[in-house]
């Protein structure tokens, strides 16, 4: 296939193949899902950093990272209040928190069944189906992004993933210098 005109929805990965979660969901769910989802016809599990949340008429609500899941369950331990130094600082135990292993796990325990809604990061960039390859890589590459929802007619229909661009601009430009 040609990229000379190739979009988005020709390499974006359908939404049946990347985790979604409702928003009514938990924060346990969203681990479940990120560390077991694995597309039919692929060997599980695939370990995906972040899933989509989508309303009940496939709307994209957001997205959930691992990190925004990580900095719920250890809030404590990941708020971003300076944490003062202490005598005694070094490099096994960076910070005093650190010395407290199983507090911070009780903690993280305690936030299991929160509402995902803490975690959603909403207002995300959406690139359309209809989004050209060179542009889909400059939005990208200058915001860092590596996974970005697509959409068609309102509907979350899948997401782009960076390496996926790379690859097709790659064998794009390979193929014209083999000329």
């Amino acid at each position: 296939m040609s990229t000379e005109n190739q979009t988005v929805r020709d390499i974006m990965m359908p939404l049946s193949g990347f985790p979604c979660l409702k928003e009514s969901s938990t924060v346990q769910e969203a681990i479940q899902q990120l560390r077991s989802f694995c597309p039919i016809g692929s060997t599980g599990p695939c370990g995906f950093s972040e899933l989509m949340v989508v309303d009940d008429k496939g709307g994209l609500i957001g997205r959930v990272t691992q990190q925004g899941i990580l900095k719920v369950l250890f809030s404590t331990l990941l708020d971003t209040v300076d944490i003062k130094r202490f005598e005694g600082k070094t490099a096994e135990y960076s910070d005093l928190t650190t010395l407290l292993n199983g507090v911070m796990i009780k903690e993280g325990v305690h936030h299991l069944n929160a509402s995902l809604t803490k975690v959603i990061e909403k207002g995300i960039r959406v690139l359309p189906a209809t989004t050209e390859l060179i542009h889909a890589m400059a939005v990208m590459v200058i915001c860092k992004e590596t996974v970005l929802p697509v959409e068609e007619n309102s509907k979350l229909v899948g997401v782009v993933k960076l390496a996926e661009v790379f690859g097709a601009l790659g064998d794009k430009l390979i193929s014209m210098n083999s000329k």
